[in-house]
Parts: structure tokens; sequence; C-alpha cells
């Protein structure tokens, strides 16, 4: 090995990478995702309006405030943190549940490996569900509606 050079090899991280995003990640199944999200927050709105330009095959979006939740999906949890169904039955969580919906979009797919391995996505899923609850909501009432 050169002086002030170190190999690849000799620290192993880019074949690291490689096994663990391997291990970590299988292909998606074919099928939309659906995001189970709060609709009264103008920040998830947006942000899940952006996911659907994709379009319902690649992403559902289901109000975890209307009647449409399944029995497996409880409201308040729903409403405390992203859930996602993925195709292939499982519901995920979190940022995780982040994750899911990006790995079946086009075109997000390096932010869902960029965060994917456990150092990077269990402190960004702590933070996600302690701010979550700080997120503002739309309330109504009489037809009129603000920001809580």
């Amino acid at each position: 090995m050169s002086r002030g050079r170190l190999s690849s090899s000799f620290w192993g991280l880019p074949a690291y990478i490689e096994v663990m995003a391997q291990a970590s990640h299988t292909p998606p199944p074919i099928g939309p995702v659906i995001a189970y999200y709060d609709a009264q927050c103008p920040i998830c709105v947006a942000e899940m309006s952006r996911y659907a330009r994709h379009g319902e095959d690649k992403i559902k979006l289901v109000d975890a405030n209307g009647p449409d939740l399944p029995p497996d999906v409880d409201r308040a949890s729903a409403l405390a943190a992203m859930h996602v169904r993925h195709p292939d039955g499982r519901v995920i969580t979190g940022w995780s549940a982040f994750i899911t919906i990006w790995d079946h979009l086009p075109g997000w797919g390096w932010l869902a490996s960029l965060t994917r391995p456990a150092v990077i996505r269990l402190p960004l899923d702590w933070i996600y569900r302690r701010l979550a609850p700080y997120r503002p909501r739309r309330t109504c009432q009489n037809g009129q509606c603000s920001l809580d």
C-alpha cells in the first residue's frame, strides 16, 4: 500500500456497504404501497401530493382521519407516525415507511438507499417520532378551518 493512501480493501467499506445494501433490501413486489397519513397536516399533504404525482400504480393515499382505515391500522398510531402498507401486506411505520415509499417511486431510490442503514435510519426515526406530534394541523368547525 502506498504511503498516505489507504486502499478500500483495507477498510472494507465499499464491500461492507454493498453487502449491507443487498442484505437489507429486496426488490419491491409489484403493486402500489398504501400510505396512511394525516390529511389535516399541511406538511403531510404537500409531501404526499408530491409522491402521488407518480400515479396510483405506485402509491395510494388514505387519510388516517377518515373511515377507510383497515382493522390492522390503529388510527391514533397512524396519526402519530406515518404508516405504509407494503405490497406484500406488511404494515411499516415511522422512518421505514418513508423508505418503503421512496423504494417504490422512480427517482427516489437514492434517498431510500441513503437512509436505510441502521446507523442513519434509527436516529432519523427517533427524531421523526419526537417531532411529528408538533406538526401543524388544520381544525375545521362550521366550514371554517384554521391551523393549530
